[in-house]
């Protein structure tokens, strides 16, 4: 039920943030900061990470159509809170990978995951495709927005 409630929240926060309420976007990230930590009382210990990219790891990672997803979706709500900016895909781009290194060091240290290096692929193309979904967007917009010439 506890699950259900944390998940129902992230949808919440996710659909406002979306939608350009930075306050939701705010505690998003703080919330996903904290989420890991806090599942293990704050015990944290020197992260053991796993640096090494090899066919298997990386092949392995890129099947992870969750992450892929879930990356996708912090980097198009990023994108919005910026997108007033001349450069907000690259910010966009840049806190998303950001938040992912966080999240792996954040596993390690909690002993709750892996750190390893590979899982940041999944990070790298969920932020390509949420690019490619803020690019087809924004170009959309644009289309709707054209006002034909008076005749």
């Amino acid at each position: 039920m506890l699950l259900a409630v944390g998940i129902f929240a992230w949808l919440v926060l996710f659909a406002f943030a979306l939608r350009g309420a930075r306050w939701a976007y705010a505690i998003f990230v703080v919330f996903a900061f904290v989420w890991i930590p806090a599942r293990t009382g704050f015990h944290l210990h020197r992260p053991p990470c796993q640096l090494q990219f090899t066919v298997d790891l990386a092949l392995n990672s890129i099947l992870k159509y969750k992450h892929i997803s879930l990356w996708a979706a912090f980097f198009l709500m990023t994108w919005v809170q910026v997108r007033r900016s001349r450069y907000a895909l690259p910010i966009a781009a840049i806190a998303t990978m950001a938040v992912g290194i966080l999240i792996e060091l954040e596993e390690g240290a909690t002993g709750t995951g892996m750190c390893r290096a590979t899982d940041l692929l999944p990070d790298a193309l969920g932020a390509l495709t949420g690019a490619l979904i803020a690019t087809l967007w924004r170009k959309r917009q644009a289309k709707a927005v054209v006002i034909p010439p008076a005749v």
